[in-house]
């Protein structure tokens, strides 16, 4: 894909923004604009990505490089551009001014109060909500208090909470 470069919201020349097996190549080519250091950055995903830093060349600012898949998929990145500029530091990213998502809870008071702990993470799945921290059998871990519920993955205690169990869990609270 080739786009537009902005610096101060003006086009200032383009990128060409390559997926590859491995990656994506970049080669940017743009005005030199001012005396300052200017980084080129992407907003992909709602993420911003620093592309690098690109160097005088005969007159024009040149930017040859390759990014990694590893380094995008760590960064959040991995997509389609929807805008590249330069600039000495990152842009902020707008404001949405829809409401912020609830935080996912289980609806079970003993499982809710163990996502309070930063070691337990808790993601969405197709039948419910899966928990999970990092697990040492020879150390406490973070959902020890529902370990009958879990089971480890490598260094992993899982606890897979279904709808119907949440359900349950409910309709037991008010009988």
């Amino acid at each position: 894909m080739r786009a537009d470069v902005f610096y101060n919201d003006n086009p200032i020349g383009t990128i060409d923004w390559t997926p590859d097996a491995c990656g994506v190549q970049v080669n940017l080519d743009c005005a030199v604009c001012g005396d300052e250091l200017l980084r080129c950055y992407a907003v992909v995903n709602g993420n911003i990505l620093r592309v690098g830093l690109p160097a005088p060349e005969h007159g024009r600012l040149r930017l040859r490089r390759h990014l990694s898949r590893q380094m995008l998929h760590e960064t959040g990145c991995e997509g389609e551009p929807e805008r590249f500029y330069l600039a000495s530091a990152p842009e902020p990213l707008p404001q949405s001014n829809a409401p912020p998502k609830p935080p996912l809870v289980t609806g079970d008071t003993v499982l809710d109060a163990l996502l309070s702990n930063e070691n337990v993470q808790i993601q969405p799945t197709e039948t419910g909500l899966r928990l999970q921290c990092p697990f040492d059998p020879k150390k406490p871990f973070a959902l020890a208090p529902a370990f009958v519920l879990c089971r480890t993955e490598g260094s992993t205690a899982v606890l897979e909470w279904k709808k119907d169990a949440a359900d349950a869990a409910a309709s037991s609270e008010k009988a």
